[in-house]
């Protein structure tokens, strides 16, 4: 497969520059959306070109999920020098002990898995998935207006304790007491490498703040210079579109070639 005219200059532009970050969502992005989420397993080919990527001069890959650090790790089998970036930007492969929470947001967790387990009750084939910072509400699967009827009662929940942060998603519900932000996170760890620019591609809503928070970097020539790709269909601020999984796949073969082909100076 051949990418399009654009997205090939683009690529070429973007493998060109010394030092570059290679992030991906992981959920819709590299792996399909399945059913049970424990199930998920990244594309064919997916892994192994970001782990090709991630051996060449000046490039840092990373995968920045909402997924928990742990889960993340063990779904998509990545190592190092691969980074991970859980819990929307709350949890970071480096930082091995992972988050400290308050007495506070102890307490609140408490209370939200007790509320959560209600919303279940009442709305039966939902699912809770359990994350150090906060839990998530599963209706993939379920007929969308039963779905629709229960998301709403685990957003309601966050009017009810206000210090919840609540992250809407594809069939999911967040839930957090502690929260960073997939755009938030990235532009930090731009900052940190010291790159000259960002490639990031996402399916979702959490994946559209990164878009944004890219765009809107405060370093204005790294934010021009970013690369920003939506996979699938849905309304988006990302400068390029690509229909599924197996297309991004294909992307980021072109990064690789380009850059081997380009030899960037470290």
């Amino acid at each position: 497969m051949s990418l399009p005219p654009p997205l090939a200059e683009a690529v070429g532009s973007f493998a060109a520059l010394p030092r570059v970050l290679v992030a991906t969502d992981f959920d819709g992005a590299l792996a399909p959306l399945v059913l049970d989420p424990d199930d998920s397993r990244p594309v064919e080919g997916g892994m192994e070109s970001l782990r090709a990527i991630a051996d060449l001069p000046g490039t840092t890959v990373a995968l920045v999920s909402g997924r928990a650090l742990e889960p993340l790790r063990a779904l998509s089998g990545a190592t190092d020098p691969l980074l991970l970036v859980g819990s929307h930007g709350a949890e970071d492969s480096r930082h091995p002990d992972g988050l400290a929470l308050d007495e506070e947001q102890r307490a609140l967790l408490e209370t939200l898995d007790g509320d959560l387990r209600a919303v279940v009750e009442r709305h039966p084939g939902t699912r809770i998935e359990e994350k150090p910072a906060g839990r998530v509400l599963h209706t993939r699967g379920l007929d969308p207006q039963a779905g629709a009827a229960a998301l709403e009662s685990a957003r309601a929940l966050g009017e009810r304790h206000p210090a919840l942060v609540v992250t809407p998603g594809k069939e999911v519900v967040e839930l957090a007491v502690a929260h960073v932000g997939k755009g938030t996170a990235l532009v930090a760890l731009a900052d940190e490498l010291g790159v000259d620019a960002v490639f990031y591609a996402g399916d979702d809503l959490t994946d559209e703040q990164g878009f944004a928070a890219l765009a809107d970097d405060p370093d204005r020539e790294r934010a021009g210079r970013r690369l920003t790709v939506r996979v699938g269909d849905g309304e988006t601020s990302a400068q390029f579109r690509v229909p599924d999984e197996r297309a991004l796949v294909e992307v980021f073969r072109a990064i690789e070639a380009a850059r081997r082909e380009q030899r960037p100076a470290e």
